[in-house]
């Protein structure tokens, strides 16, 4: 069974930033660990202290790789927005020279505009190791029409 290391910077009252570590976690716990933040109100102290972000930071302890979820508080919309980064590389073949060639085509999986079902769908694919479900979560949003971007 797998096991994760979890940090969390979050806003308390006072407009601090605390650091929680955990170490030796199951899906289980990093899970209720994310569900149980107050996301509205890390956004709302987070407006209060210009610059300090909220974070849920996952690494699985085997390969190392990590999952770093970062409440955005400046978005435009009212709908929370999250950095999702991880080191995970995805790789995805590529056609080239009119489709005659393939080539595979290395990126890091980061989404900069993530919604909170996007955050915990790419939460719950990395605590299950499930890099295709990464991948399709990184082509739908890397193929969002231009429309939604501006």
């Amino acid at each position: 069974m797998s096991t994760f290391n979890l940090q969390i910077q979050s806003l308390n009252a006072s407009h601090r930033a605390e650091t929680h570590e955990m170490t030796e976690l199951d899906i289980d716990a990093i899970i209720a660990n994310f569900e149980k933040i107050n996301w509205h109100q890390q956004r709302i102290q987070q407006l209060q202290m210009e610059g300090k972000s909220s974070i849920f930071n996952v690494t699985h302890n085997e390969s190392q790789e990590y999952l770093k979820i970062t409440l955005n508080a400046f978005s435009e919309s009212e709908q929370f927005e999250f950095k999702l980064e991880s080191n995970i590389q995805l790789i995805f073949p590529q056609r080239e020279l009119f489709g005659l060639m393939t080539r595979k085509n290395k990126e890091t999986f980061v989404i900069k505009q993530g919604n909170l079902e996007q955050a915990l769908q790419s939460l719950h694919a990395f605590l299950n190791q499930d890099k295709p479900a990464l991948e399709t979560l990184y082509l739908k949003r890397k193929a969002k029409p231009i429309s939604e971007v501006s």
